[in-house]
């Protein structure tokens, strides 16, 4: 899939490349590309198997996942609002924090990793709750009350294949839980990144630099619930907010000038968003199996 040329949402060929500067990982140059009808961006090439490997080190879920404790009240709070999920499905559930939370409050959990090793610890330290790898999830014929995708679609090479196959690990009236980013939204933020990347793309149209190519995609609001509803599912809860990221959220995080500049513009683009439920980088998502 090294030569895509088509939307990862759409499928439109109609793309140009976005002001974004190359980035330089595993000895490849990513380059975002930007489809002209549905305005998604998406890396060209796409990651390979050896990219994932190279991108995602054994040490990665140590680095962005144990070291931290979250609580998870608004995912549990969700969750509840729908009485009939019993069966719940972390799907790249990462330290299983979230379905250790849902297992206490009486849901029956099973969480699914690409990484066998990972897989054998969190069976270790959570007995109560099933754990597979992806190959084992998709050998099973049994179906889910719920299946959750958190921060885990933007990674992905091929976003509607992923949704497919879940969907058919869905009951009949099942629901998907999505939540992550979506980047390219209308947020002061961004805006002000876009402008600045913009004129440097400009300046120098030749720019690369360093770094990891986690997000696959970049989406905003319309784009990743047109993709979510091309895949035959009914939207009954969304919800859009505003985190100050990629920007300094927290004073002590402050370095530089440049840096007390990002969290000022953090901060306002944090309350401007509340005053419009359709302002802000990331979202939660439930939408429910149709036919």
């Amino acid at each position: 899939m090294e030569n895509q040329t088509s939307c990862l949402f759409c499928g439109s060929t109609n793309i140009r490349e976005s002001f974004y500067p190359g980035v330089q990982f595993n000895h490849k140059v990513f380059m975002y590309h930007e489809c002209n009808e549905c305005l998604l961006n998406f890396n060209i090439p796409l990651l390979t198997n050896e990219d994932y490997a190279a991108l995602y080190p054994v040490n990665y879920h140590d680095e962005f996942y144990f070291k931290t404790e979250k609580k998870y009240a608004k995912q549990l709070a969700i969750a509840k609002k729908y009485p009939a999920i019993k069966t719940f499905v972390d799907y790249g559930c990462g330290d299983a924090g979230l379905l250790n939370i849902l297992s206490i409050n009486g849901y029956h959990c099973i969480g699914i990793e690409y990484n066998i090793d990972l897989v054998k610890r969190l069976r270790d330290k959570y007995p109560a709750i099933q754990f597979f790898t992806v190959e084992e999830f998709y050998q099973q014929t049994q179906r889910y009350d719920c299946i959750h995708l958190g921060d885990v679609l933007e990674h992905m090479t091929a976003p509607n294949d992923i949704l497919k196959g879940l969907r058919e690990k869905l009951n009949t009236n099942g629901y998907l839980f999505v939540e992550g980013p979506i980047e390219h939204n209308a947020t002061l933020g961004y805006w002000v990144r876009r402008t600045f990347l913009k004129a440097r793309k400009k300046r120098n149209p030749q720019r690369q630099v360093p770094g990891n190519p986690y997000h696959t995609f970049l989406a905003n609001r319309k784009n990743q619930l047109a993709m979510l509803k091309r895949n035959n599912l009914e939207q009954t809860y969304f919800k859009v907010y505003e985190t100050g990221w990629p920007f300094p959220e927290k004073f002590k995080d402050v370095k530089s000038v440049r840096g007390f500049i990002e969290y000022i513009i953090a901060g306002i683009s944090v309350a401007i968003s509340f005053f419009s439920p359709a302002i802000g980088n990331r979202f939660y998502y439930i939408g429910q199996r149709t036919n």
